[in-house]
């Protein structure tokens, strides 16, 4: 997430305009550009049109490439999973990161989860780690990062959560009670399954 959106999310607003404001404005700077040369270049038709494409297309590429779109960043793609006995450690109304030993995929989405806690307090977060071997060091790893506003703990049911994951780390779980399970995977966790998150866990 850039500094940009970090500052629109500061502003209170929603994950989904934070990320699509900047492109906005980016193509608003671009037609701005396209004024103050308009008269640039008169004389060249063909020059001046290629000037103009360049300078509404130059803004809007600069920052797609300081902060690319991804795949599941407009799209809210969450998948139903129906609740067994061997989910019931994934219960109340949480947001449950399923995660594994050092994995530095998980270890990035802290940052998005503090920033999650930090503009929802009351917010359950919890990293659930899937691990034969219960050795402190993994959690460690993560609570330093997370410090006291994530909780983090190994699975109860390690072989049930690597296959509700279908061993892609980390997947993103929300509980609401005894509702069906909404699962993402890391790929589809974008700004609009944000907001929908950060809505449950108001």
């Amino acid at each position: 997430m850039s500094a940009i959106e970090n500052m629109f999310l500061g502003m209170g607003f929603s994950w989904t305009i934070s990320k699509a404001l900047p492109y906005i404005l980016a193509v608003l700077i671009g037609f701005i550009l396209i004024f103050l040369f308009r008269k640039k270049f008169a004389k060249k038709p063909l020059l001046k049109w290629a000037v103009r494409l360049v300078l509404l297309v130059l803004p809007f590429g600069a920052y797609f490439l300081y902060s690319p779109i991804y795949e599941g960043d407009f799209t809210n793609s969450s998948v139903e999973v129906e609740r067994i006995p061997s989910y019931d450690e994934l219960n109340g109304v949480k947001l449950y990161v399923i995660s594994m030993p050092q994995c530095k995929y998980c270890y990035g989405s802290i940052d998005r989860a503090l920033r999650l806690k930090e503009r929802v307090p009351e917010a359950e977060i919890e990293y659930v780690v899937c691990s034969q071997l219960e050795d402190q060091e993994y959690l460690n790893w993560y609570q330093e990062k997370a410090g006291d506003a994530i909780n983090v703990r190994f699975a109860d049911s390690t072989m049930a959560l690597n296959m509700l994951a279908e061993g892609r780390f980390p997947t993103f779980i929300l509980a609401d009670g005894d509702k069906p399970l909404k699962k993402w995977s890391n790929d589809n966790f974008g700004v609009m399954a944000m907001d929908e998150v950060e809505l449950l866990l108001k």
